[in-house]
């Protein structure tokens, strides 16, 4: 944890309060949950926090996926925009470059995160001048390691950012590649499901757990089964796969991309970029 850590968590509490609750007590004792669960877990990573929180909203609202009206009208913007995506690759001298530029710009579909705007409605709009952004990382090493792999375990993180991973992962298959995609077990945040998936594609699943990025202690053990076996490469998107990978990413190296928008600053320190920047990292 970052010392902004603490207030962006807050901010999106309050957030999902508005969005949850008509009472202000109610949100009152969800925010003091919250900050009685923070203060006896000083320290912990951003994103385990950020699971606590999401299991305080659902809880106390009975609604077990508050972001259900967000998530699909993000596959549908993202939708609308396939034939923008396809042109893109289409026109682009470098395949590769314009694939991991499209999962990275898609990274961009995430609300409540403090200095990075999002807005749906005006997504379509910014979506090519994103892809076309600086970009920073490891690319070179990230080309040899998706010719050197011919598995790649595909970490997905948002709704909305999926319809174009889906695209990314065409691609990848076309390649001649076999990619397994890792969605989230049940609902948490934005993310998409595997429950959801499945009704958009019938690529292999195999879902990674409940939480806010990984948890080896609440992944399925049939996912840990490949994510461990060193013939496969991994693939992992956003900031909360990479604040709950680097704890073990060790164990991973020279087989772990990380992909995403750095949208906060403590990340964007951590990856040595400015916030907001298009990234790639090779471990």
């Amino acid at each position: 944890m970052a010392s902004n850590c603490y207030s962006c968590i807050l901010d999106r509490a309050k957030f999902e309060c508005d969005m949850l609750f008509s009472e202000d007590d109610s949100k009152k004792e969800a925010m003091e949950e919250l900050l009685d669960f923070m203060t006896l877990h000083k320290g912990m990573v951003p994103s385990v926090v950020g699971t606590e929180r999401e299991r305080i909203m659902k809880r106390r609202s009975k609604n077990p996926d508050p972001y259900r009206e967000m998530k699909a009208e993000s596959n549908r913007v993202a939708k609308d925009l396939l034939p923008l995506t396809r042109r893109f690759y289409e026109e682009a001298e470098d395949k590769l470059e314009a694939l991991i530029r499209i999962a990275a710009a898609a990274n961009s579909m995430e609300w409540g995160v403090k200095g990075h705007d999002f807005d749906v409605n005006s997504f379509e709009d910014v979506f090519l001048d994103t892809l076309k952004e600086n970009f920073d990382g490891d690319l070179e090493e990230a080309r040899r390691r998706i010719d050197r792999f011919e598995k790649i375990l595909y970490l997905t993180d948002n709704a909305g950012e999926i319809v174009f991973d889906l695209f990314v992962i065409e691609k990848l298959e076309e390649m001649g590649k076999l990619v397994v995609i890792c969605p989230k077990t049940a609902p948490i945040l934005n993310d998409v499901t595997a429950a959801e998936l499945r009704s958009m594609t019938s690529l292999p699943i195999e879902s990674t757990g409940p939480v806010v990025g990984l948890s080896l202690e609440e992944a399925r053990a049939e996912f840990l089964d490949i994510f461990w076996d060193e013939s496969w490469l991994v693939v992992a998107k956003g900031m909360g796969n990479f604040e709950t990978m680097t704890e073990f990413d060790d164990r991973l190296i020279g087989r772990l991309i990380y992909v995403m928008r750095a949208k906060c600053e403590p990340v964007s320190l951590k990856v040595g970029v400015s916030q907001g920047t298009l990234v790639v990292r090779a471990v």
